[in-house]
Order: structure tokens, then sequence, then C-alpha cells
């Protein structure tokens, strides 16, 4: 706990020294014409090469953290293992994640992106070594209209606000929202086509939520449309359908998800909900349907070019216990958190974009290297032996403190 108060200390010395600079806005910047597509060939969407010599990319980044957590959970959670899974009581430094990823154009009409990640996650109270294909898909467009995108393998699922690479992030862990509320990644093809400068609409065929391979023999549906009616705003639509519990093809997940991202001057606020339903998985009613509900706010400000700060607030309240949270024994729960979070910007060379698509981006600074200091307080409705969280005795409790000093080196 005094490491947190220290931590925190200095969090709020850094703004209050920071906040008499003076005051800057993303239009002041130079714009490079650089977006996420061109520094991460992970997401490889339209990058446009005049240079042939460039037509070949490697990059990717690496995560360094020390995380100090109060309470912690054992297991497997949700999409964000490596936060998720700190057991009560961990006070370590560690090497989290290394992925490196190559992208290849060869025409106006046909790419290529694949990523190999390297991560460290906890499995039964110890580290393990995590390697997986990350990403990897072929990209075909047809000369229909203003270009019909064909996307086949896996790819980051474009759902939700957040981001799951690093760089891209505005804090050290993700959003429950972002954790349960939607895929991480997609296997399948994936069709995008821009009707016009601010407006498209995505058609998915996938596996299931799962990052390989699938679970049973049924696919799932993803459509989605993206608006923005200015060039500070833009909203998109999400709807996913498919049977997503192991060996059952017949009871379906539906999903509505909807996303905003606004970027009025120096702030940069985030906003999701998202609605799901699941047929016959009520634990509280059986044979009944089973909804949830899950939310988010982000809200970030660059005070200048090497300094920002975001506040988030997030949750997800399981109303009849339903099956797929893979957090603890099924029951009926809320589970909240808060997050404080103040990103230096070491080389901020760059302005970057947040989502994926065609229309007008939300702009945001990237850097070549950062550092983030963050506080997150969850704590979780619900009592007995099956809570999520348990102290280093094993007790159960129903609160975490954590705080993460993280490095994010992008290359």
């Amino acid at each position: 706990m005094q490491s947190i108060l220290l931590c925190t200390g200095l969090f709020l010395i850094a703004a209050i020294a920071v906040a008499g600079e003076k005051e800057i806005f993303l239009s002041d910047l130079e714009d490079k014409g650089v977006s996420l597509q061109d520094l991460n060939p992970l997401n490889g969407e339209t990058k446009y090469h005049d240079d042939p010599a460039n037509r070949t990319l490697i990059s990717g980044y690496l995560v360094t953290s020390f995380r100090h957590t109060e309470n912690g959970f054992p297991d497997a959670f949700g999409n964000e293992t490596i936060f998720g899974a700190d057991p009560a009581g961990t006070q370590e430094f560690g090497f989290n994640k290394l992925l490196i990823g190559i992208s290849k154009r060869f025409s106006d009409y046909a790419w290529i992106a694949t990523a190999l990640k390297i991560a460290t996650h906890i499995e039964g109270g110890e580290p393990e070594i995590e390697t997986e294909l990350d990403v990897g898909n072929i990209n075909l467009m047809a000369p229909i209209g203003n270009g019909l995108i064909f996307t086949l393998g896996k790819f980051k699922s474009p759902v939700s606000f957040e981001q799951e690479d690093a760089p891209f992030l505005l804090q050290a862990t993700q959003s429950l929202t972002y954790q349960f509320a939607s895929p991480a990644k997609m296997t399948g093809v994936m069709l995008t086509y821009p009707f016009s400068i601010n407006l498209e609409a995505r058609l998915i065929g996938f596996n299931g939520w799962q990052s390989d391979g699938d679970n049973n023999d049924a696919k799932s549906l993803a459509f989605q449309i993206g608006y923005a009616p200015i060039y500070w705003v833009n909203t998109k639509l999400s709807y996913i359908v498919g049977a997503e519990l192991e060996n059952n093809s017949r009871d379906t997940r539906q999903v509505f998800d909807l996303a905003a991202t606004l970027t009025p001057g120096n702030w940069l606020i985030g906003l999701e909900a998202a609605y799901g339903r699941e047929e016959n998985q009520s634990l509280r009613n059986p044979g009944d349907h089973a909804e949830w509900l899950s939310g988010q706010v982000t809200l970030h400000y660059d005070f200048v070019r090497y300094f920002g700060l975001t506040g988030r607030y997030s949750f997800l309240a399981d109303i009849d216990g339903r099956a797929g949270i893979e957090a603890a024994h099924r029951q009926k729960r809320t589970m909240n958190e808060v997050t404080f979070a103040s990103v230096f910007h070491i080389s901020p060379d760059f302005l970057g974009y947040l989502g994926m698509g065609m229309i007008p981006q939300s702009q945001h600074l990237i850097s070549g290297i950062d550092v983030r200091f963050e506080y997150r307080y969850d704590w979780v409705n619900e009592t007995g032996p099956n809570t999520i969280f348990k102290d280093e005795a094993g007790n159960p409790v129903n609160n975490r403190h954590s705080f993460i000093v993280e490095l994010v080196a992008r290359f």
C-alpha cells in the first residue's frame, strides 16, 4: 500500500508540473500522414507505398513492467491474461510481451500481414511462456465501386473502442468491456466496403470468440456500420451472433455493441455500451435466456506533447450468471473498475489514429517509447466462497488494488 501511495503522489506531482506549460492542440502537431496501419502491419489494412523498396515492412513492440497487486485472481481472466491472472501479493518486474509483425504489399489490390507474439502469463501460480501467431491474413481488394476489401485469415476484432496492442492504448490495462463484451481476435473472412469517406460497412464470418479454432461446428457472424458525422466524432455499431458454447451449436449468443470516439481539442473521449443475450444459459432461472450489460467511459487529455492523463470507468453486469465469463464460478455478479493513468511520451514522433477502416480516424499521440503509471481499483458486488478475488491467504474478497509501471517501446 505504501508503494501505491508513493507512486500516486508522483503521479499528481507530474500532473501539476506539466499543467503550467503551454497548452497544445493536436491540430498544431506535424501530421506526417502516419496511421495505425503504417506504424503496425498487424492491423494490415490498406497502406499505400510509392517506393517499391518500402513494400515489405517489419515492425512490432515490446512491453516491460512492474506490477503490484494487493488481492488477486489466479486463473485466466477474459481477454487480458497478463494483468488479470496476477495472484494476490504480486510484486514483480516482468518482460511481458514481444510482438514482431511483417507486412508486404504486392499491389494496390493485394497485401498480407502477419505477426508473432511471445508473452508471459501465470499458470498455476507460475510464469509460463506463450508463443502464438497473433495475426495472419491475406487481403484482396475487388475493383467494385469504391473497392470491396476481402480479409481472410486471423485478424484483430474491429468491434471494441479499445485496441489490443500496447502502443495504441491510453493506459496499461484493458477495460472490463474489452475483456468480456467482445472478442479480441477473429479467424475467418471479413468484407469491408467504404460507401464514402465517412461511412463504411463490414460483414464478418468467423469461427467464434476463441483466438484460434472453434469450440463447436457452428460459425459466428458480425455486421458493423461505421459512421463519422464530423471529423472529430467516430461511431460504430456492431451486431454479433453465433453459438459460443463448447460442443453446443444450438444456443446462440447475441451482442449489440455501440462504440464512439470523440476528439475535441486536446481531449480524447471513448464511449462504449454492449448488451448480450445467451439462449438457455440463465443460472438464476434455469432454461431462460441469460442477459448481461457492459460499458465504459474513457477520458484522456494531452497537457503537452510529452504528457497526458487518462481516467476510465467500466463495468460488466452479469445479470443471470451466464456461461462464457472465464473468470470464476458462475453466479450473478457485477464487476466494476476505475483506472487512473499518466503517460509520458519519450519520443512523440507520430500523430496516430485509433480504430480501423477508411473513415476519418480519431487522432492521438503515438510515441516510440511510452512510460505509463497506472492505479486501478476493481470491485465486485458478490459474496460467498466463489468470489472472483482472493487475498494472499486464499480468503474470498470483493475488491482489488493494483499499481502498474509499464514501459512500451515500438519499432
